[in-house]
Formats: C-alpha cells, structure tokens, sequence
C-alpha cells in the first residue's frame, strides 16, 4: 500500500470537510427536515402521512411495493425479514448488450434473536435437495438465517419478473458495497463463534454475483478481508 504523505492528507481532510459543510448548510435550510433536498437547498414540501403507513413522501412523489418479507421466491424459498444494503447492476446478454432489466442483490440483516422469516421457513431445516455444501453454516441441525437475496426487475414493464436467494447460512448482513465487474461483496456484522448453535466463525465479507438465473453462490469467505 502506498504511504500517504502529509499533504495528500490534509487535501483528502479538507475535501472530507468541504463535503460536511455543504450538508450542514442544506440542514440549515430546513430542506432536509421538510423532506427530500433539491439544488438551491428548496425542499419539495412537508411529508404527507400515507394512509397504508409504509411510506410518508413529500405532495406528488409515490412509491409502489415489488417486495414482501414472507413471500414465496422462484426457488420455493421463503423472502427473508430484515432487508438492509443493497446494489442494482444492469442486467447483461451473453453479447455484453443490455436486456431491459436490472438487478438488485439485497442483503438481510438476520440473527437468531430476530422474529422475522428466515429463507427456510418455519422449521428452519434445509429443504430436501438443497445442498448443504451451498450453505455456509448449516448449523448444528438448524443453517444461520441471514444472507442475500437477487431481485430481476424488469425496467421497462416496471415489474418484478423473480427473486431467489443467492447467499445462505451467514449471518447478520449489513453492510457491503459493489465491484466494477457487476458483483455485490456483503459483509457479516458479527463477530459470533462457532458453538453448540454455530458449526464456523462468522465476521467474513462474501462476492456474491449479480445474475439474473436462480441459484446459490458458493459461499467462499473473503478471509483477507
């Protein structure tokens, strides 16, 4: 890694800085506390209370649902609770063109002590043909409930064509970020141990690519991470 001298330290401070004072200045302005922020610091206007309680927004924006906790995936699986940091990526054809559709690889941010669905269902046991080598702690009986989750979003019907599981058996995912070659790295914020519960240590940063196909990525720890 290459040192960072004294002054590419002061100018990356100073543009960290520049970056606070332009929020703090928007803040001031009230645009933030009325809703969403546009140049000039105008907000669009106080939130209006949403008569299905999902979601308040400013007078002329909306917003429409393509995902429930709970619902049964392309994969049979159960839609994980606790839906957290996520990436969209376009989707590709073999040629490198675009198809229309977009994609989302969601994280769920599951631990034992949440009272959320969980990918299994309620017997929280690995369904039969499911391999275990797929799932990165099965647990002693009972796999970890966290993970992520792929969305194919078709753009132009403005629908939700599936949605399957696509990282199993982690825990607590929440954090993460995207790579330039189309993938989503989750990240496990936990630090748990294997015990009578857990069959491996968990804390590791997973790649788990965007695809528009069911299946499970191989869930190969980034250790170096």
């Amino acid at each position: 890694m290459d040192t960072v001298s004294r002054r590419d330290f002061l100018i990356r401070s100073t543009a960290v800085a520049m970056g606070f004072a332009g929020l703090r200045t928007a803040m001031a302005q009230g645009g933030v506390m009325s809703g969403l922020v546009r140049p000039g610091g105008a907000g669009f206007g106080p939130l209006v209370p949403d008569p299905a309680g999902v979601f308040d927004m400013p007078a002329g924006f909306s917003y429409r649902v393509i995902s429930r906790q709970g619902e049964r995936m392309a994969d049979g699986l159960v839609l994980p609770g606790m839906p957290d940091g996520m990436a969209a990526f376009e989707s590709r054809r073999e040629d490198g063109t675009p198809d229309g559709r977009t994609l989302i690889v969601r994280n769920h941010e599951i631990e034992d002590s949440n009272k959320v669905p969980g990918p299994f269902g309620e017997t929280e046991r690995l369904p039969e043909g499911l391999d275990a080598s797929m799932v990165f702690d099965a647990g002693h009986g009972r796999p970890c409930r966290g993970g992520t989750t792929t969305l194919v979003y078709n753009t132009a019907t403005q629908e939700l064509e599936s949605q399957y599981l696509s990282l199993a058996g982690t825990e607590r995912n929440c954090a993460g970020g995207p790579t330039p070659w189309g993938s989503w790295i989750t990240c496990e914020e936990t630090v748990t141990r294997a015990d009578n519960r857990r069959e491996k240590d968990h804390g590791w940063c997973f790649e788990v690519p965007a695809r528009a196909t069911p299946g499970l990525v191989r869930p190969v720890p980034l250790k170096a991470m």
